[in-house]
């Protein structure tokens, strides 16, 4: 019974430090149901709405069958503007797509229009380039990094 008590401890704990993490983020209002308890409920914030609708929509997107073309983003963001490069970097990998060098990424799924409206929103768009292709050298090698059949 000890062993059963650890483990929804240990979950309990898991559970607390990932709702703070949401909290602290800004993706998750916590609010407290009464003074005298500990029972807390928590409310997604706009940010955290944005971020759940455009996980369900990735997952929409990634879960087609794949239709035999590479999107390919290249980009040249000036140094002056570092922090938006390593920014889109980071979106880049959240819209699915793989670093095939420092300024080209790669992804099978139709996911440029999500993009393109993240660079015009942030004034980028000039500093980026799409391309979709239907032949690539080591294909197979790409295909098995994005698990397509």
């Amino acid at each position: 019974m000890d062993g059963l008590l650890a483990d929804a401890r240990k979950y309990d704990r898991r559970i607390y430090f990932a709702m703070a993490n949401l909290e602290k983020g800004g993706y998750v209002k916590r609010e407290k149901k009464k003074e005298r308890t500990n029972e807390s409920f928590f409310h997604l914030t706009p940010k955290g709405r944005l971020s759940f609708l455009k996980h369900l929509h990735l997952e929409k997107i990634h879960g087609k069958k794949w239709d035999g073309h590479w999107r390919i983003a290249i980009f040249d963001v000036p140094e002056d503007r570092k922090k938006l490069r390593e920014n889109f970097r980071h979106y880049l990998k959240y819209l699915g797509f793989q670093a095939l060098q420092e300024s080209v990424y790669i992804t099978p799924y139709p996911v440029m229009g999500d993009l393109d409206e993240l660079l015009k929103k942030h004034g980028a768009r000039k500093h980026f380039r799409y391309l979709t292709v239907t032949e690539i050298d080591d294909e197979d090698e790409l295909k098995e990094k994005f698990d397509l059949k």
